[in-house]
């Protein structure tokens, strides 16, 4: 045990994180009825500083989860102690929704945290997150492949929400408990071992202890040295982006390759600008060695919207690809104007006019109507098409080696629009080339022109 009260170490804990007085401030704790909130909800009630506190029932383990609210709601009402609760029926949410209950369990925690703060006016939201919570969470984010952000763990602080009992270890609080009568509910599910955080802490700690008796204070003491790890890395990677990154807009940017072969530590530098996109450990060691020599130019890395691609110097990173207006074909009539893709148009007008200069091109084409069978679609292209580019002797051609030969890179084919007939004959790769059979000779008396924009 501390030579000091626990309420005193609190008071100071709490002190430093609200970094002033205490006195004018106002706090919601988040108080399940378990040993560790029970500690919270005790301590701020012999500290007479001003709270509430607010229960989630997630309905998940039957008349325990009923008790545990009424246990709750009844130690605040006995200390006149402002109540908020919740009822969430988790089974049908995920019958319905699915997901992973822990993590649907978190966010919508927090959620409500938040909404009930921003309400009813409280200064700050008070979790029981202690010392050995901490340690499961530093071995949980290493086991999984996290890099040294991984040795954080959970922070004291996270914008309004304040872990005063973080430096804690468990045997405090209970100690704590034992010494000033205080009840607690016990939940069931902390001892099924199908949640990796029970394995860890019923039987992956018990092991490194046999190790190492003094594990927590161990990780404890290096926390700190790996915060100023964390701050030199911080420096370095800010430093390195101005060397390395090139904006080309908010959603683009390049990364200079042969300058991160060159950098201290280039996975770092990776992991740091991608993770926050979502990318896993697993899938930087995938794209660290996509920038190697071994790895052809227009390889593409694909994840949710994010697409990394490999140039010949640079590794070109899209964010928020647009996706398009619609998944398969879409119907173009003979005069309007439709938006096949976000920003994209095309223009179409029935003529029996002949212009005398037929100025055309990529983006402007003419065609004769009676080499085509309506109704016309515009659809993306695939592999194992095939047409006959305009003023190429009727020569056929696939059209993945035509876009090769354009030198289109492979996340610009992916965007690649086919204005094709009934038939799916290809009558223009639009914005690109038409295709020859479909064009206007001597013979023709009526003709589409279409017309291609971007906005």
């Amino acid at each position: 045990m501390r030579k000091l009260s626990l309420e005193s170490f609190f008071l100071d804990s709490l002190k430093q994180l609200v970094r002033g007085d205490l006195s004018d401030k106002s706090f919601l704790l988040g108080i399940s009825g378990g040993s560790d909130s029970m500690c919270l909800a005790n301590l701020f009630l012999k500290s007479g500083l001003k709270f509430g506190v607010i229960h989630i029932n997630y309905s998940l383990r039957g008349s325990e989860s009923v008790e545990d609210m009424n246990f709750v709601t009844t130690w605040a009402k006995n200390h006149d102690i402002e109540c908020f609760v919740k009822v969430v029926d988790t089974p049908f949410i995920l019958s319905n929704q699915g997901g992973n209950v822990q993590q649907m369990a978190r966010d919508f925690r927090y959620s409500f945290f938040e909404e009930t703060r921003l309400k009813y006016h409280f200064d700050f939201i008070c979790t029981a997150h202690h010392a050995s919570d901490w340690l499961e969470t530093v071995i949980f984010n290493v086991l999984r492949g996290g890099f040294l952000q991984a040795l954080i763990g959970i922070p004291d602080i996270n914008g309004v929400i304040l872990r005063p009992l973080l430096s804690f270890p468990k045997k405090e609080i209970i100690d704590y408990l034992i010494q000033n009568d205080i009840s607690f509910r016990s939940d069931s599910s902390n001892n099924k071992l199908i949640y990796h955080r029970n394995l860890i802490r019923h039987e992956i700690i018990p092991v490194l202890r046999k190790i190492n008796p003094s594990l927590l204070s161990t990780f404890l003491k290096n926390k700190r040295v790996w915060s100023e790890l964390i701050q030199i890395k911080n420096e370095f990677v800010s430093s390195e982006s101005k060397k390395l990154v090139t904006h080309l807009s908010d959603n683009e940017f390049l990364i200079d390759i042969d300058g991160l072969n060159e950098c201290l530590a280039p996975i770092t530098f990776l992991y740091e600008i991608l993770i926050p996109l979502g990318f896993t450990s697993k899938m930087i060691y995938e794209i660290v060695e996509m920038k190697e020599k071994s790895m052809p130019i227009g390889s593409v890395f694909t994840h949710n919207d994010v697409k990394i691609i490999k140039l010949e110097k640079y590794l070109r990173l899209i964010k928020e690809i647009e996706s398009p207006l619609f998944t398969n074909e879409m119907e173009i009539t003979q005069n309007g104007n439709i938006e096949y893709a976000k920003g994209r148009r095309i223009s179409v007008k029935n003529s029996r006019n002949i212009p005398e200069n037929l100025n055309q091109g990529a983006e402007k084409i003419f065609v004769d109507i009676k080499k085509i069978i309506l109704p016309l679609y515009v659809r993306k292209w695939k592999y194992g098409d095939y047409f006959y580019p305009l003023n190429m002797n009727n020569q056929r051609k696939k059209l993945q080696d035509y876009l090769t030969d354009k030198k289109i890179d492979k996340l610009k084919k992916e965007d690649i629009y086919l204005l094709v007939d009934a038939n799916n004959q290809i009558i223009w790769v639009i914005g690109l080339r038409q295709d020859n059979r479909c064009k206007i000779d001597s013979n023709t008396e009526h003709i589409l022109i279409f017309e291609h924009k971007i906005n």
